[in-house]
């Protein structure tokens, strides 16, 4: 680790985020708390199709894998349904509601025109055959927690053609359900970053006809979380999950390992455990950041382009370095490590 980088503080947002969760679930594990705060902010932004602009690297967009593994008991889950359903919820409200069908609209609309123009046909028509053609996909999944690889395509059409949203993924019990979503797991590989991938190519015939690709990036996170000792098994699930590893999602996530610490509420009284669950602070900072993330959902906010500085922008090529310093002094047969390690810089 670069001297000095554990004593960088978080994100304000993160901090304030996690002192309720803290609070709430009993935990003192802030490091646990802090990876999963962090990808639903990043969820937020992707759905807004938000990017960071560096002048060495381009238009990146927003995205971000994590697994976060803990004991049961941890509070898994409980955090995820308080971020889920206290913080992101208004964002989630205005998104769906608001943003996403006027953003579809005028994009529908673009995508008519330029069909028209290029086809000499007219704008109406093709505007109708747009809109059949979401309606044919369906609803908008805002979150969903197994798939295939074809329904994930699909829903990439539909964010291709509405220009807003992303693809969220979201796994609990991540050591049960691994293997029977292996095939979903390996699409996530391509669109880590660009949210890119390639079509199946199938049998074109008069009952099924090959439609037309559309081109586009859609932003994708991933959560995966669960208990440890499921998904480290010392067997098949295990096997797997190293594979998985070794494949590309050592480099693509970020991790959490939750130890439960609850020493800190042994020497208090059950009184004072039950106040501060309820003190009014934990209310005044969900309202706070609830609030501010719905501003986040609104139109205004689409597209929001993120300039990075030069001089942080420099601050992240010397980082890069070192982490590909610390890799290279691994052994070879580190490979996942390794791995991780050169492409740290990325994920920061």
């Amino acid at each position: 680790m670069i001297d000095g980088l554990d004593k960088i503080p978080h994100h304000p947002a993160i901090e304030e985020i996690v002192e309720v969760l803290c609070n709430r679930t009993q935990n003192t594990d802030r490091g646990f708390f802090r990876v999963t705060v962090a990808y639903f902010l990043g969820k937020m932004a992707a759905a807004q199709q938000a990017t960071v602009f560096m002048k060495n690297h381009g238009e990146i967009p927003v995205n971000l894998y994590a697994l976060a593994l803990a004991t049961s008991g941890f509070g898994k889950g409980h955090s995820v349904n308080i971020l889920e359903g206290e913080f992101l919820a208004p964002f989630r409200k205005v998104f769906l509601e608001d943003t996403m069908p006027s953003i579809t609209e005028k994009s529908l609309w673009d995508y008519a025109n330029a069909k028209a123009a290029k086809n000499s046909t007219d704008q109406q028509d093709e505007y109708d055959k747009a809109v059949k053609v979401l309606n044919s996909i369906g609803a908008y999944p805002f979150t969903f927690d197994s798939g295939t690889g074809p329904a994930v395509k699909q829903l990439r059409d539909q964010l291709i053609l509405r220009r807003i949203g992303s693809v969220n993924l979201q796994i609990d019990e991540i050591g049960s359900n691994l293997v029977s979503n292996e095939e979903i797991l390996n699409v996530f590989l391509e669109l880590y970053d660009q949210g890119l991938t390639k079509i199946k190519l199938t049998k074109n015939t008069a009952e099924n006809k090959r439609v037309e690709e559309l081109v586009g990036k859609t932003p994708t996170n991933m959560l995966l979380f669960g208990t440890d000792s499921k998904l480290l098994d010392g067997g098949a699930t295990e096997n797997a999950f190293y594979s998985f590893l070794e494949t590309g999602y050592a480099r693509r996530c970020i991790f959490a390992q939750g130890h439960q610490d609850r020493k800190a509420f042994h020497t208090m009284t059950a009184e004072e455990i039950y106040l501060r669950q309820i003190e009014p602070n934990n209310t005044a900072m969900v309202d706070k950041w609830a609030d501010h993330f719905a501003k986040l959902a609104e139109p205004t906010m689409y597209k929001w382009a993120m300039q990075v500085p030069d001089d942080v922008a420099i601050q992240l090529v010397e980082y890069k370095i070192e982490c590909e310093k610390a890799a290279d002094q691994m052994k070879e047969h580190e490979q996942i490590r390794k791995a991780e390690m050169s492409h740290r810089y990325f994920k920061a």
